[in-house]
């Protein structure tokens, strides 16, 4: 079992893989709402495809700012 606390912020980011620079961020979100648009996006873990409808996009925003580690800002 993976040990789910973390020494420092740096430990975080490689276990969830999150981009640490702008640039990456950036990229990370165009290519989460790319996926959305596709219709390939799943919310969760689960095979359920986020919809493309206006809730929809909220949905795919919230994610990709979750992807991004964006939306752990105050």
């Amino acid at each position: 079992m993976k040990n789910l606390v973390y020494e420092s912020l740096d430990e975080l980011y490689e276990a969830k893989k999150v981009p640490t620079t702008k640039k990456g961020k950036e990229k990370k979100f165009k290519k989460t709402m790319g996926e959305w648009k596709e219709g390939e996006l799943n919310i969760g873990k689960s095979n359920k495809k986020v919809p493309k409808s206006k809730k929809g996009q909220k949905q795919a925003v919230a994610i990709a700012l979750s992807q991004t580690g964006r939306s752990n800002k105050k």
